[in-house]
């Protein structure tokens, strides 16, 4: 009896045992043909490697930009250069830009004269005139000890006077009537004993006040 039941155990066994070592064989089978997914998995390397060429083959060639001709070439040319074959291929451009520097520097000095404004006491320094009177403006200006005008009488019957003001329009106390006697030549304005800074003189012919001239009283 107990013989039997062994015999059946390894008969179960032997039987279990055949469908496995028939999966086994067809797995060796398999890796030496190769099996339809081992071939899937092979496969996929060569088309991703056969699509990356176009990408290599661009990557190869080299960039335009970055060649050694092309850094040769600089865009911030020397303008002297610039100049010199642009003299060669227009004769006239150099001589017209010569030119213009030729006018540019001529006119200069004209300008400049210009420009300067016209010292006070040059030129025509001439504070009033009429055909009764002719005064002169105060000089020097700025004054230090006194500044003085020159006047000359060429009517009857006129009376002239000065007066000197601050910088608000108030008489300046003991320069309120400054008298311009007709046997002159000259009236003397005293200016040491004022303050340092702006003033103005103001003329009057027959009480009507004619013209008013500003003082610069500075001292050394």
């Amino acid at each position: 009896m107990k013989q039997f039941i062994l015999i059946g155990v390894l008969t179960g066994l032997l039987t279990a045992t055949i469908p496995l070592r028939a999966q086994v064989a067809l797995r060796d089978t398999d890796v030496r043909k190769g099996s339809r997914l081992e071939l899937g998995r092979t496969s996929s390397p060569q088309k991703t490697s056969a699509s990356r060429l176009p990408s290599q083959r661009f990557s190869i060639m080299p960039n335009p930009t970055l060649s050694g001709l092309d850094r040769s070439i600089t865009l911030n040319k020397n303008s002297a250069i610039n100049e010199h074959y642009r003299s060669l291929l227009l004769p006239n451009a150099g001589s017209k830009s010569a030119a213009k520097a030729s006018t540019a520097e001529t006119s200069a000095p004209a300008s400049d004269l210009k420009s300067v404004p016209p010292q006070e006491g040059k030129g025509d320094n001439r504070l009033f005139s009429n055909d009764k009177l002719w005064i002169s403006n105060a000089y020097p200006n700025p004054a230090d000890d006194v500044a003085e005008l020159d006047y000359q009488f060429t009517g009857s019957g006129t009376e002239a006077k000065l007066v000197l003001l601050n910088v608000l329009g108030t008489p300046v106390p003991g320069y309120e009537q400054i008298e311009l006697e007709r046997n002159d030549r000259k009236v003397r304005i005293v200016t040491r004993p004022l303050d340092t800074g702006y003033y103005l003189y103001q003329l009057s012919v027959d009480g009507k006040k004619v013209a008013t001239k500003r003082l610069l009283v500075r001292h050394q």
